[in-house]
């Protein structure tokens, strides 16, 4: 894909969520800005949240059993075509519109909504299996956005810092991506 048109449609889509979540969470009068709290220790935090995420990352390109193996191909014949043009920043700006956006709409809105009205453990499972559907590639990618899904509500439930999810999305979005890309073909490091 070209990269111009990957970002457009990233900022529009992305975009898009972030400010139908900013119009949601208004319309629901969700207190937003106290669940967003900047901090250097919120930034090591998300950090080590990453780890679990490039651990499984790492079996999933490295495995040899046969479900992950298909996720693996799945994501070499899928995900990674859309990002093959793509240079190193357009990686960041599609990891920080993806990772701000969608944790604004998913775990800052629909999260929150749904914990509001049907409990915790239920709005953490219908929010991860919505965002797993909105991910859908394949059945074995939906299945694991909606695994990581479900660490992120998790994580936003535990932290009740919406930027620590959104700091480990974005992150692990833009790692996963570069890993990916490179992995595959050797990318200009142009910023």
């Amino acid at each position: 894909m070209d990269r111009r048109v990957l970002l457009l449609v990233t900022i529009i889509v992305e975009g898009g969520l972030f400010l139908l979540g900013l119009v949601l969470i208004n319309y629901s009068q969700i207190a937003l800005l106290s669940s967003i709290h900047f901090s250097w220790i919120a930034t090591a935090y998300a950090l080590l949240l990453c780890i679990p995420m490039f651990a499984v990352l790492y079996i999933v390109m490295n495995s040899s059993w046969k479900p992950i193996v298909q996720l693996s191909n799945e994501i070499d014949e899928k995900v990674l075509p859309i990002f093959s043009n793509s240079k190193v920043i357009d990686l960041v700006v599609i990891a920080f519109f993806a990772g701000v956006g969608e944790e604004l709409f998913f775990r800052g809105w629909l999260q929150n909504a749904l914990a509001n009205n049907f409990g915790i453990g239920l709005g953490i499972f219908i929010t991860s299996t919505i965002f797993g559907l909105l991910h859908y590639l394949s059945r074995e990618y939906a299945v694991y956005a909606f695994l990581v899904g479900i660490y992120l509500g998790i994580i936003y439930q535990v932290s009740g810092n919406l930027y620590i999810v959104m700091a480990v999305h974005a992150l692990y979005d833009f790692v996963a991506l570069l890993y990916l890309v490179r992995k595959n073909k050797q990318m200009d490091i142009i910023l």
